[in-house]
C-alpha cells in the first residue's frame, strides 16, 4: 500500500476543476493492506462527534469495482480500533471495507461521502487514521482510491420538520455524462408558475447550478422555468450583487465564492453567505423574491439574462427604479415579460441594444429587496405579478412565509412519528423526493382580472382557464402522478385540468410541455395519466381527458411534437414500423394508453345512456383489442420485442440481432430493458414467453445479464449515451433502475408469483442506489419531474403502481415503522405500520384489521383503508404467491385485433389509408375476406390529412353509408346501417354490428358522397 497526492483523471459526473486542489491518493495490491493517512492525531472524541470524509474509488479494468472494498479505521489511544466497534455510517453499513464493498453503496469514479457517529468512541483520542482495502480477486495490479481531507466535527442539528430535511441541491452533482438526478435547486411553490434560481453558471440554460467539490462559487440569481436539462431552461432574468461599485459585468468575474457550509437549499427559500455579500432567493406564483446585503457599504446589482432582449425599458421614480425587460428564447416558446422593482437605486449603467441588456444597478446603501414579476401574456400582467397578484404586500418576507407555509402544508401530507428514530439519510431522501413530487408539473396560467388566463404557447392566443406545463410524460406517468393523485388528489385535479386544457386549446395534449409542446419521447402517456387519475376518484374533466385520448388512438397528426407518430399506416397494421424512428417502442407505448383510453371509455359508459353509451362501449371494445398489441412485435425467437420494417419482416433476425445493443427500436435501452414493457397485461406476457415459468426465467436473465456500457453496443447512438453509464453502475443486470424504462421491471416477477425476488430486487434498489444526498447525489439517473423521487417513495410507503392506469397498487416491504398519509381532502388519514422494518420479505398483510393474501388491492380499498400492517422477514416467506397483480387481458377478456380482409393494394383495405376512393350516393366497393367470417366490429376511416398543431375545428359534417355482408350463394345481407357525425376528418372510428353472420365478403356502399380511406373487419 502506497500513498501519494493527486487528482483523479476521470469524474464524470463532476463539472471541470479549474484550481490545483491535490488529494491523498492510496494504491494498493489485490492482496489489500492498510497505510496511514495524515491528520486527526490527538483529537479527542467527544460525545456526538462524527467522522466524515470524502472518497473517490477509481474503476478497475479487470474488476470495476474492486476498489470499493475500501475504509478509514481509526487507532485510538487505548490500543483499539473504530473497525473493532461495529461502526457503521449513515446508511447503516459497517465501517469494514468487506462491508463496503459488499453493500454495493460506493459508485466507482465518483465522490463518496461517508459520515459516521463516533460518540460509542467518546473519551478516546485518536493515534492515527489508517486508510484499509480489503483483498479481492481483482486481476488488476494496483487499485486506486483518492480520499479527501477526514475530519472529526460535532454532528449537525436535525431538522424539526420535513421542510428543513428538504435539500434542493439533491441531484446537481451531474452532467451530460453521468446523472445522479440532473437537477437544479430551485425555489418555487408547489406547482408555482416561476422559480428562483441560483447558477454557478450564468451562460448555461440546461445545467445553470452543477455541485462543484472545491471552491463553489455563485455567477447570478434568476427567474427559471427549467424542467429539465434536456428540454433547457426559458424566462431567464438574473442578477448579481457585488459589494463593489462598479464591479466587472463579464460572468466569470463576477463569480463570489462561498463556504459550503453557509449555504441553504430549500424548496421555500435559497440562501447563501458569498464573498462579501449575503443573498437569498424566494417565490411567489410568478414573482421571485431577491434579498441582498453587503458586508460593506456598497451594494450593486449587475443585470443580465439568458436569450434575446427584444425590449427594454426602465423609469426611474423617487423611491425605486422600475426595470421592464421582454425575453425571447430561441425555439418554439413563448416571450417572458420581467418586471424588476429595485429600491432606492443610486445610480445605474444600464445599456440595451444588439439584443442584450447588460447593465449595473448601483443601490443606496448596503441592502436591497428586489422583486422580479414574470409573465407570458404581457408587460402589465408582468408588473402585477411583481405586485398586487403576488400578494407580495409583504415584500420578500411576505412571500418568504406565503412560501414556507404553503410547502409545510404540501409536506403534511406524509406524516413521519417518531422522526428520531429515522435516519438523517432517509428522512433527507423522503423529503427530498417530496420536494421534487411537488416541484412540478407547474402552473403557466396567471391571474387575470375574472380567473386564471394563459397565452397559448400554440396560437399565442391569450384565453380564459387553467393551463399547465412542464412535464415530459412518458417519465411521469410511471410513478409521479399516481403518487400525486393519491396524496392531493384535488391539487392533481387542477393540474390534470390544466393538461386537459391542452387538448380544447389546440386538439392535443403535449407529450412533453415546455409549456408547449416538444417533440420528445414515444407514447401519448397523458392517456394513462388521465386514466390513472379517474380510477383514484381524482375530480377532474374526465370526459374532455377521454376525448383527447381517443384523439390520439385515432388521429394522425401533421406535427411531430404531438400525437402519435407512424399511426398511419400503423393503426390498421398493429404496429408502428422502422419507417418511424423507435417504431417499436411506440407500439409498446401505445398499447399500453390504448389499455388507459379504453379503461377511460368505460369509465364514462358506465355513467352514460342510449347512443353515447352505446358508442362509448364499442370504442372502448375496439381500444381493449389495441392494448394487445404489442404481441405484434414480439419476436418467439429469439424471443425478445423487435422492430418490424414496413413490409413486415422483421428488422434483425438470427445472428446479426443482439439484445444488448442500445438504440433502433428501443428508447435510452435496449432489447433487454424493452423484454417485458407490458406492465398493463403481465398475464398475456407470460402467455407470450410460453408461462410464467418462462417470463419467471426471462426475468432471471435480465438479472444475471450484465450491462457493459461498451461503445461496441451502442448501436444507433454511435457513442455511450450517460444511460448507458448510469445502468452497468447500478450493477443489477440489465435492470437498469437508473432510468424509467425499467422502474417496472423488479415488480414483474409478481406476474409469476415470485414476489419475494420482486421484494428482494425493490428494497436492494431503494437502500442502495438513492444515496450521496449531502453532497449533490442521491439518485442513480435522471430524476424527470419528480418520477425518480416517487419510485422512491412508494418504495418507502410499501406500494407500487406497477399496473398502469388501472389505480392498482402492488404491496411491497416498507422502509418506516410507522408512516402517516394525510390525502388532501380525505376525512381519515392511511397510517402504513411495520413490524421489522428493513427486511427484505413480507411475511403478513393486514388491511383494517383484516388479513389480506393478495399482493395487489385495489384502488378503491386503498382509499377505503385506514390502516394496513405489514410484517417483514429476513428469508422469503412465499407471502400471497397465488395471487397475482391486475392483467388487461384477463380483467378485460379480450382478443386482439385481427383484420378479416383481406389485404389488396390501393384499396380502402390496403392497410396504408392513403388512396381514398370517393363513393357517390349508391356506390360501393366489395372487398373480400379470406374465409367465411362472422364480423362483429369494423372500423371506417374518411379520407382527410393528418391534423395539424393546432387541430382545425371540426368540420361538423354527417357521413351515412350500409354495411352488408355477401354471402356464400352471392345473396347480400344488411349488416349495418349509419348516419355518422364526423368530427376529424381523417379519424378511424369503430362500429358494432347487432347481429353478426358468416360472410365472405363486404360491401361498403354511400348513401352520402363520401372519400373512404380505410376499412376494417373484426371478429
Amino acid at each position: 500500500m502506497t500513498l501519494s497526492q493527486g487528482r483523479p483523471a476521470f469524474t464524470p459526473a463532476d463539472p471541470p476543476v479549474a484550481d490545483d486542489v491535490d488529494y491523498l491518493r492510496v494504491d494498493g495490491p489485490p492482496s489489500g493492506g492498510t497505510v496511514v493517512l495524515p491528520g486527526l492525531a490527538g483529537t479527542r472524541i467527544v460525545h456526538g462527534d462524527v467522522l466524515e470524509y470524502d472518497w473517490l474509488p477509481v474503476a478497475g479494468g479487470g474488476d470495476r469495482y474492486a476498489s470499493t472494498a475500501f475504509a478509514l479505521d481509526l487507532v485510538l489511544d487505548d490500543g483499539s480500533r473504530s473497525s473493532g466497534s461495529a461502526l457503521v455510517d449513515q446508511q447503516g453499513t459497517l465501517m469494514d471495507a468487506d462491508a463496503q464493498a459488499r453493500s454495493k453503496r460506493a459508485w466507482v469514479d465518483q465522490w463518496n461521502r461517508r459520515i459516521v457517529d463516533l460518540s460509542p468512541l467518546a473519551g478516546r483520542r485518536i493515534v492515527e487514521i489508517r486508510a484499509s482495502l480489503a483483498e479481492t480477486a481483482s486481476a488488476d495490479p494496483v487499485r486506486t482510491v483518492f480520499v479527501d481531507a477526514p475530519a472529526v466535527r460535532p454532528s449537525e442539528a436535525r431538522p424539526g420538520d420535513l421542510l428543513g430535511w428538504v435539500d434542493t441541491r439533491r441531484g446537481t452533482r451531474s452532467s451530460d455524462r453521468f446523472s445522479r438526478g440532473n437537477n437544479a435547486p430551485i425555489v418555487t411553490l408547489p406547482h408555482g408558475g416561476v422559480f428562483g434560481l441560483p447558477m454557478t453558471d450564468a451562460g448555461a440554460g440546461n445545467w445553470p447550478y452543477r455541485w462543484q467539490s472545491t471552491r463553489p462559487s455563485l455567477q447570478a440569481f434568476a427567474t427559471s422555468h427549467i424542467p429539465s436539462p434536456w428540454i433547457g431552461d426559458r424566462g431567464v432574468f438574473q442578477l448579481m450583487p457585488s459589494p463593489l461599485l462598479d464591479p466587472d459585468v463579464d460572468r466569470a468575474a463576477r463569480a463570489l465564492g462561498f463556504d459550503r457550509r453557509t449555504e441553504h437549499a430549500g424548496p421555500d427559500h435559497y440562501a447563501v453567505e458569498l464573498e462579501g455579500v449575503s443573498a437569498l432567493l424566494t417565490a411567489g406564483r410568478h414573482v421571485v423574491g431577491m434579498r441582498f446585503r453587503s458586508a460593506g457599504e456598497n451594494l450593486s446589482l449587475i443585470v443580465d439574462h439568458l436569450g434575446e432582449a427584444v425590449a427594454a425599458t426602465w423609469q426611474e421614480g423617487p423611491d425605486d427604479l422600475r426595470l421592464d425587460v421582454r425575453i425571447r428564447d430561441v425555439g418554439q416558446t413563448l416571450d417572458h415579460f420581467v418586471h424588476v422593482v429595485f429600491p432606492r437605486v443610486r445610480n445605474h449603467r444600464l445599456m440595451f441594444g444588439g439584443g442584450e441588456l447588460r447593465g449595473v444597478v448601483v443601490i443606496d446603501g448596503a441592502a436591497a429587496d428586489v422583486l422580479v414579476g414574470v409573465s407570458t401574456i404581457d408587460a402589465e400582467t408582468a408588473r402585477s405579478n411583481a405586485g398586487s397578484n403576488a400578494g407580495s404586500d409583504g415584500g420578500v418576507d411576505g412571500l418568504l412565509d406565503r412560501a414556507a407555509r404553503a410547502w409545510r402544508s404540501a409536506l403534511a401530507r406524509v406524516e413521519i412519528p417518531e422522526q428520531e428514530a429515522v435516519s438523517d439519510d432517509v428522512l433527507r431522501s423522503i423529503a427530498g423526493g417530496l420536494g421534487r413530487v411537488f416541484s412540478y408539473p407547474n402552473a403557466h396560467d396567471e391571474p387575470g382580472p375574472t380567473g386564471p388566463r394563459y397565452r397559448s404557447p400554440v396560437d399565442g392566443e391569450v384565453r380564459s382557464g387553467p393551463f399547465s406545463s412542464n412535464n415530459g410524460f412518458w417519465d411521469t406517468y410511471r410513478t409521479a402522478w399516481p403518487l400525486l393523485g393519491l396524496l392531493a388528489p384535488q391539487t392533481t385535479a387542477r393540474l390534470a385540468d390544466g393538461f386537459v386544457q391542452h387538448f380544447s386549446d389546440a386538439g392535443w395534449v403535449a407529450r412533453w410541455s415546455a409549456p408547449g409542446p416538444v417533440d420528445c419521447m414515444t407514447g401519448t402517456t397523458s392517456d394513462t395519466v388521465f386514466a390513472g387519475l379517474a380510477a383514484l376518484g381524482v375530480p377532474f374533466r374526465v370526459d374532455e381527458a377521454y376525448r383527447s385520448a381517443f384523439q390520439h388512438a385515432t388521429v394522425a397528426a401533421a406535427d411531430g411534437r404531438v400525437g402519435r407518430k407512424g399511426l398511419r399506416p400503423g393503426i390498421f397494421r398493429g404496429y408502428i414500423d422502422t419507417a418511424t424512428h423507435e417504431g417499436m417502442s411506440w407500439t409498446l407505448d401505445n398499447a399500453i394508453n390504448d389499455a388507459s383510453a379504453s379503461r377511460l371509455a368505460r369509465l364514462l359508459a358506465a355513467e352514460a345512456t342510449g347512443e353515447r353509451r352505446e358508442r362509448l362501449e364499442t370504442e372502448g371494445d375496439y381500444l381493449a383489442r389495441r392494448a394487445l398489441g404489442y404481441r405484434n412485435v414480439f419476436h418467439g425467437d429469439p424471443g425478445f420485442f423487435i422492430g418490424r420494417d414496413p413490409d413486415g419482416a422483421w428488422r434483425v433476425a438470427g445472428d446479426a440481432f443482439d439484445p444488448a445493443e442500445w438504440g433502433h427500436d428501443y428508447t435510452e435501452t435496449n432489447a433487454w430493458g424493452t423484454s417485458v414493457t407490458a406492465p398493463h397485461d403481465g398475464a398475456g406476457l407470460a402467455a407470450l414467453y410460453g408461462g410464467e415459468g418462462a417470463l419467471a426465467a426471462r426475468l432471471d436473465e435480465i438479472l444475471a445479464t450484465p450491462e457493459s456500457a461498451e461503445e461496441s453496443v451502442s448501436g444507433s447512438y454511435g457513442f455511450v449515451i450517460h444511460e448507458m453509464n448510469e445502468a452497468r453502475d447500478v450493477r443489477m443486470g440489465m435492470i437498469a433502475l437508473s432510468n424509467q424504462p425499467a422502474h417496472h421491471i423488479p415488480f414483474m416477477y409478481m406476474f409469476t408469483g415470485r414476489h419475494d425476488d420482486a421484494h428482494r430486487l425493490v428494497v436492494e434498489a431503494r437502500d442502495r442506489l438513492f444515496v450521496g444526498s449531502e453532497i449533490g447525489q442521491g439518485y442513480p439517473g435522471d430524476e424527470d419531474n419528480g418520477e425518480m423521487s416517487a419510485w422512491y417513495l412508494f418504495s418507502v410507503l410499501g406500494l407500487y403502481p406497477l399496473v398502469p392506469g388501472s389505480g392498482e397498487f402492488v404491496l411491497t416491504p416498507p422502509l418506516l415503522p410507522r408512516i402517516v398519509l394525510h390525502p388532501e381532502g380525505r376525512a381519515h388519514p392511511l397510517e402504513i405500520v411495520t413490524t421489522n422494518p428493513g427486511r427484505p420479505f413480507i411475511r403478513s398483510v393486514r388491511i383494517d384489521g383484516e388479513l389480506w393474501d393478495r399482493v395487489a388491492v385495489p384502488a378503491e380499498d386503498l382509499l377505503r383503508a385506514r390502516r394496513v400492517e405489514v410484517e417483514l422477514a429476513d428469508e422469503p416467506t412465499g407471502w400471497a404467491r397465488a395471487s397475482r397483480p391486475g392483467s388487461f387481458s384477463t380483467e378485460f377478456g379480450v382478443e386482439p385485433l385481427r383484420d378479416l380482409l383481406t389485404r389488396a393494394p390501393d384499396t380502402p383495405a390496403d392497410d396504408a389509408g392513403e388512396t381514398p376512393l370517393a363513393l357517390t350516393p349508391g356506390g360501393f366497393v366489395d372487398l373480400a375476406l379470406p374465409s367465411h367470417s362472422a364480423v362483429g366490429m369494423y372500423t371506417v376511416t374518411l379520407g382527410g390529412e393528418p391534423q395539424p398543431l393546432p387541430a382545425g375545428p371540426a368540420d361538423e359534417s354527417t357521413a351515412s353509408w350500409r354495411l352488408l355482408g355477401i354471402r356464400l350463394d352471392g345473396s347480400t345481407v344488411l349488416l349495418d346501417e349509419r348516419e355518422a357525425a364526423v368530427d376529424v376528418a381523417g379519424r378511424t372510428r369503430p362500429f358494432r354490428i347487432a347481429s353478426p353472420e358468416k360472410v365472405v365478403a363486404l360491401r361498403f356502399e354511400a348513401v352520402r358522397a363520401l372519400d373512404l380511406a380505410q376499412l376494417e373487419a373484426f371478429a
